[in-house]
């Protein structure tokens, strides 16, 4: 059934969508599979960083000092991302719910190890194939998403999905910046 499952998810997203949503997992179980991908991924980032020799940069190398802080703020960026699918698809007339937006990243999160797993494995075996692994993954990623969200919300247009995602994706980061400069936070070698 997994393999099935993940097999339709890198293939026919929106019908991976449909299947998971119709598991009715409760939050309890979500919510704990959520923390359990995060805690590997976090151990995943970590063996990456020790394979490409700590050749990483300085946000990676905070997290991985404090793999908490770390995995505390995964947690909450993915809280967020759960919150933004569920009411903004709302804002544009979408069914979905909380719940189900919150299976849904979890299936995204589940899916992103599998693609860390892999890359890891290039990385020690084909060092070239990672990198190529690592763009293929993230465009999957946005189209898996934005299938995911049509499915959630009863949208048709996957691709007027995906263009609401990323404008979504800049509004947020632009005020992401504009409250880190206005409390001070500014990039290195900004004066």
């Amino acid at each position: 059934m997994w393999g099935e499952l993940i097999r339709e998810s890198l293939t026919r997203p929106r019908a991976a969508a449909r299947r998971i949503l119709g598991f009715g997992l409760g939050p309890d179980v979500l919510l704990l599979a959520l923390a359990a991908v995060t805690a590997g991924g976090m151990v995943l980032a970590y063996v990456a960083a020790r394979l490409t020799g700590g050749g990483v940069d300085a946000i990676t190398a905070a997290v991985l000092q404090a793999p908490l802080v770390g995995a505390l703020l995964q947690l909450a960026i993915m809280s967020v991302i759960v919150v933004g699918t569920a009411r903004i698809g709302r804002l544009f007339g979408g069914t979905g719910d909380l719940a189900g937006a919150l299976a849904l990243v979890v299936w995204l999160n589940v899916m992103m190890f599998i693609a860390q797993v892999a890359q890891i494995v290039a990385l020690v075996f084909l060092p070239p194939l990672a990198f190529v692994l690592a763009l293929a993954t993230l465009v999957w990623l946005l189209w898996a998403f934005a299938s995911f969200v049509t499915e959630l919300h009863g949208f048709s247009n996957p691709a007027l999905v995906l263009g609401g995602v990323v404008v979504t994706m800049v509004v947020f980061f632009l005020v992401l910046a504009s409250l880190l400069a206005a409390l001070g936070f500014a990039p290195a070698g900004v004066s």
